[in-house]
């Protein structure tokens, strides 16, 4: 038997040379206890972060049903029922209950009611809250007042925006 290529056969300026060793692959765990210092202090950090984070989330669960609840006011007063009008005073109250964490200074009238609000938003302007009285108490008409929307609006900014107790 002929071998397949003869010996006259491929290039003659590399025969003869050896083949290189090549070296360890490296490894993936690291050899120093630094790196694992690091991952652990990462880990950490990271679980902190997260429960930061779920705990805010939790904590502005209220804010969240509130905003709802006024979207869903919204759809009302779109559609001309103008007894949706009436909800805004208690669901701006239960909303200030839950960011004040229930405090006796929420079940303050007048004045103090004005004043606690605007503690609560300081950077925002006062809630009409004389008129969201009146509409909450008041008889009402068959027709939408004109400022609806402006007292919808300014308390979905206020909904939004106040600080709570935590903050």
């Amino acid at each position: 038997m002929t071998p397949l290529f003869g010996p006259g056969w491929g290039n003659y300026a590399i025969q003869g040379i050896m083949e290189i060793q090549l070296p360890d692959p490296v490894p993936l765990r690291p050899e120093t206890p630094g790196w694992g210092l690091l991952l652990v202090a990462s880990v950490c950090v990271l679980a902190y972060k997260s429960w930061q984070r779920y705990r805010r989330y939790r904590r502005n669960a209220y804010r969240r049903e509130s905003r709802a609840a006024l979207e869903k006011l919204r759809v009302q007063f779109a559609a001309g029922d103008v007894t949706a009008l009436r909800e805004l005073a208690p669901l701006l109250r239960g909303t200030a209950l839950q960011a004040t964490g229930r405090s006796a200074s929420v079940l303050d009238q007048g004045s103090l009611w004005q004043e606690t609000l605007d503690r609560l938003a300081p950077q925002l302007p006062p809630l009409p809250t004389q008129r969201l009285h009146e509409l909450a108490y008041a008889p009402l008409t068959d027709n939408l007042p004109q400022d609806s929307d402006a007292l919808v609006n300014s308390l979905a900014r206020w909904i939004e925006e106040h600080h709570d107790r935590q903050s």
